[in-house]
């Protein structure tokens, strides 16, 4: 199933924040059979090790612990309003922090193309709000059928370096990044 996302600042779930700082925050989403599910929003207090001023961003419903299950699958009435909520709350996080960048975990390869086609299919709207990088931040294997090659690395595949989204990136599955990084854009002179 195809999910296509809007994003659009007003409209939004009614968010609370649970720390001055906005590094947690929680709202109620409506789920496609009506009922009712709390999503936390959390923002990491401490940099990422190898990425100075990236703060990891994420959210989910929380699980038997009350910590978040970014694995979780739900199905939303509105997807649109879901992520618009959660990007107008890393908005807000870095109007109060503006030298901290927020970095998005795509879990896993599908969630991360996921948020990678929504980032593409929103760029107008999202880059008139935030700087938008991505990079790869795991190796993956590549399989060819049956057989591994001795090397089993695609080192074309590899690139550490954050590379700049743009309206004209690649949009197929084979070109994918795996964590998506943004702040927000700077006041033009």
């Amino acid at each position: 199933m195809a999910i296509s996302v809007k994003i659009n600042f007003d409209n939004v779930y009614d968010i609370d924040i649970a720390s001055s700082e906005m590094t947690s925050a929680s709202f109620e989403t409506e789920l496609s059979d009506g009922t009712k599910k709390k999503l936390i929003v959390e923002i990491s207090p401490e940099a990422h090790e190898l990425m100075p001023n990236v703060y990891n961003l994420a959210f989910g419903p929380p699980d038997i612990n009350g910590e978040i299950d970014d694995r979780a699958q739900l199905k939303h009435k509105d997807y649109s309003k879901v992520f618009s909520t959660i990007l107008l709350h890393a908005q807000a996080y870095l109007t109060i922090h503006p030298d901290h960048y927020l970095g998005i975990d795509g879990s896993d390869n599908s969630r991360a193309f996921l948020y990678y086609r929504f980032i593409l299919n929103n760029f107008d709207y999202l880059t008139s709000y935030f700087s938008i990088g991505a990079l790869k931040y795991y190796v993956r294997i590549t399989r060819f059928g049956k057989y591994q090659y001795e090397n089993p690395f695609d080192f074309h595949d590899i690139m550490p370096a954050l590379v700049r989204i743009t309206d004209s990136s690649p949009r197929h599955v084979d070109f994918m990044y795996n964590y998506f990084i943004f702040n927000l854009i700077k006041e033009k002179n």
